[in-house]
């Protein structure tokens, strides 16, 4: 008795097509329309009278057992339904047991039960059901989806087994239990445990299954070359032998076949993210999401999966514009360098999201990837370092720089893993401490720091202030064991508001021609800018060998009124402070030594500063005391001196106040501008200062209405490199 085959939706109640021998179509009808008007128990009494006149109707079994399955109860223990919904499934195949429709009807049901026993039973009914289509001529899209669902059966079969290590002695895990092993032992005892215990495996324990997968997925895009489905499991099949160009000339085709599918670009993403083709990724994600439909890219702009739970509660609630603002200021900061022009993090925050939601989604229990537990732990995390399978059924992950573990249970047959035995609570724990980590994203794995000196002047205006910005870019711990020949050097000072837009960028191209002499590279920067709150970042990047350093902080822009109270600006500190000529009126007048705040021991300390709105006395002069302290912040303590060894010659003294702090006081007497502008200079001598932090503060006393002005400058003494942050 042959049928013509057609797929049913899933959730489909009523599957159209013609009637078997023996049915009356125009019953049939009556009853889908009494489906339509929600009238379900006179169309079950329709489909039972007809399975009453006659017991072999197989399309009346058949939409009788899609009615039960549509009311059964999710992850319930005993459901009437699912066992009615079964026994008219298996009535309609037996009877028509060439309609691929009926069979796929039965796996469908099967694949939703916990008995592995019963879902051993899918991948024969689907593979029966894919040669009957076959045999009886179903046409593209059918043929696309039974075999897209075949390879989803071999996938899962797949996924239970471990990918990257096989162990020799499981003896201790197995004995106290493998989340004990992973959550109470120390974490010393877990990663020697996968050193010494255990080793990689060398062969792909489940490769007939990944085979068979790869060859039925190749099948339905043979069948129709623009199904994302289809095309998704293929990419990250590809992906778990890391074949990612081949995965990346699959997408280049699935974005010319379907060049208006968000989906197919965001898996041409996935693949360019995965060779680190970072501005290419970028740009395929922005075409992405311009063309999804909104439950499509929602999951990619939900800041929240990476927040902690308190802070994703109150992102939630906030309004869309607020959640878009959010969003741009959170990229905006965590962008490694913006000299790249492509921002890695978000780049791989979308890959993640992509490559979860066609590895652990499944289109027919309905159910995204991202949304299971193991899909929620890699969109914070990436790519385990250590993912090694127990007894078949548990799943571990290991993020050694991280210290972090899971632990997921696996049903076989299954892809969607829980959390095991206390794994939920070490999750929440985990995502508390670190909501997200981006630690295979390389850029920011090498990521150095930059140090930062920024002093502040007066400008030619109140509406401006000049900031001088001194930077060291530790380029020889950039360069580690490079061959240098004529290596690219980009550095940047770049500005944004606290909302993250940009409003400024000053940038140099540089080229290493040699292995650098000294481990930092020293680089002046001077900018005018009206007052106001800015985020400052100064970048270095090496583009050849994918490594940079950066220095991110709040600066607030000061305005220096013309006529106000007495004012100080930033005590600037660098190698050498001398005036170009003996004319100098302004700290501009001045060659300076830069230095980002790090001194070298025994070395000078060279510090410049200016006065502003000193008052004059009746003879039509200015007088003052400058009064400099150097206190210790943290150091080891040993007695130390200080003293002036150029600049101001008429220094009168020094005095020592214990072991942590030393103060010079002088009086000035002098003749100001019209602005009651006084530029003040000297270089200390820290004889036998220890390494450490240190606080410099500069206090300035006129003498002509008592008013005092201060400023501080914090500075490290020490004679290694710079820290890396």
């Amino acid at each position: 008795m042959a049928v013509r085959w057609r797929v049913v939706a899933l959730f489909g109640l009523v599957a159209l097509g013609a009637a078997p021998r023996g049915t009356s179509a125009q019953t049939l009808d009556a009853a889908s329309r009494l489906l339509v008007q929600a009238d379900t128990a006179a169309a079950i009494a329709i489909f039972e009278d007809l399975i009453d006149h006659n017991l072999r109707n197989a399309e009346a079994h058949y939409r009788l057992g899609l009615i039960h399955r549509a009311r059964i109860v999710p992850d319930a223990a005993v459901d009437k339904n699912r066992r009615i919904a079964e026994e008219h499934f298996r009535y309609a195949a037996r009877f028509e047991s060439d309609s691929a429709k009926y069979l796929l009807a039965l796996a469908d049901l099967f694949r939703r039960e916990d008995n592995s026993f019963t879902r051993l039973q899918v991948p024969r009914l689907i593979e029966r059901a894919r040669a009957a289509a076959i045999r009886h001529g179903a046409d593209a899209a059918d043929l696309t989806t039974l075999e897209y669902r075949a390879a989803r059966v071999e996938w899962e079969r797949y996924e239970h087994f471990g990918r990257r290590y096989l162990a020799n002695d499981f003896v201790g895990a197995v004995r106290t239990g493998v989340s004990a092993f992973l959550f109470d032992a120390d974490w010393r005892y877990v990663e020697s445990f996968f050193r010494t215990r255990s080793r990689m495996a060398s062969r792909d324990a489940g490769e007939e299954y990944r085979v068979k997968a790869e060859d039925r997925a190749r099948a339905a895009l043979d069948a129709d070359p623009a199904n994302i489905d289809a095309a998704g499991l293929l990419v990250v099949l590809m992906g778990e032998h890391d074949r990612w160009p081949e995965a990346l000339e699959q997408t280049r085709n699935l974005v010319r076949v379907s060049p208006d599918s968000g989906r197919a670009w965001a898996l041409l993403g996935l693949a360019l993210t995965r060779e680190r083709r970072w501005q290419e990724a970028e740009a395929a994600f922005d075409t992405a999401l311009a063309l999804m439909a909104p439950r499509d890219w929602a999951p990619y702009l939900d800041l929240g999966r990476i927040m902690r739970r308190g802070d994703r509660r109150d992102y939630t609630q906030m309004s869309a514009p607020s959640r878009a603002a959010l969003d741009t200021t959170y990229w905006a900061a965590a962008q490694p360098l913006a000299l790249t022009d492509a921002n890695e993090l978000r780049v791989e925050f979308f890959a993640r999201i992509t490559y979860v939601d066609h590895r652990w989604s499944d289109p027919y229990l309905n159910f995204r990837g991202f949304d299971t537990d193991i899909g929620a732990v890699y969109v914070r995390y990436g790519p385990p370092d250590i993912w090694a399978m127990f007894n078949r059924q548990e799943i571990a992950w290991v993020y050694v720089r991280a210290r972090l573990r899971f632990l997921f249970n696996l049903t076989p047959g299954f892809t969607r893993a829980r959390f095991g035995d206390f794994g939920r609570e070490a999750a929440r724990v985990a995502a508390e401490r670190s909501p997200a980590r981006f630690d295979n994203v390389p850029i920011f794995l090498a990521l150095d720091t930059v140090l930062v000196q920024t002093a502040q002047f007066r400008g030619p205006n109140p509406q401006q202030t000049l900031v001088a910005v001194f930077s060291a870019i530790p380029v020889r711990r950039m360069v580690d064991s490079a061959r240098i020949t004529d290596l690219a050097l980009e550095t940047a000072v770049i500005l944004w508001t606290g909302t993250g837009r940009e409003l400024a960028r000053h940038r140099r191209d540089n080229v290493l021609r040699d292995v650098p002499e000294r481990d930092i590279r020293n680089e002046s920067w001077y900018l005018s800018l009206p007052p106001n709150e800015y985020i400052l970042r100064v970048e270095a990047h090496l583009p050849v060998l994918e490594r940079g350093a950066r220095s991110a902080a709040m600066l607030r822009v000061r305005s220096y009124e013309t006529g106000g109270a007495l004012a100080l600006s930033d005590v600037l500190a660098a190698d050498r402070v001398a005036p170009r000529d003996s004319n100098f009126t302004r700290w501009s007048d001045f060659l300076i030594g830069p230095n980002a705040g790090r001194f070298e021991p025994e070395s000078p300390l060279a510090l410049l500063w200016e006065i502003y709105n000193l008052p004059k006395d009746s003879l039509g002069t200015t007088q003052y005391t400058v009064n400099l302290a150097v206190t210790v912040d943290a150091i080891e303590r040993h007695g130390w001196a200080a003293r002036v060894i150029g600049g101001i010659g008429d220094a009168m003294g020094l005095s020592a106040l214990g072991d942590d702090k030393v103060e010079i006081s002088y009086e000035r007497q002098v003749e100001t501008g019209p602005d009651g502008t006084q530029v003040e200079y000297l270089t200390v001598d820290l004889r036998d200062a220890p390494e450490g932090t240190y606080t410099i503060t500069v206090q300035i006393t006129e003498h002509v209405t008592g008013q005092t002005a201060s400023r501080t400058r914090v500075i490290t003494i020490g004679s290694g490199p710079t820290t890396r942050q």
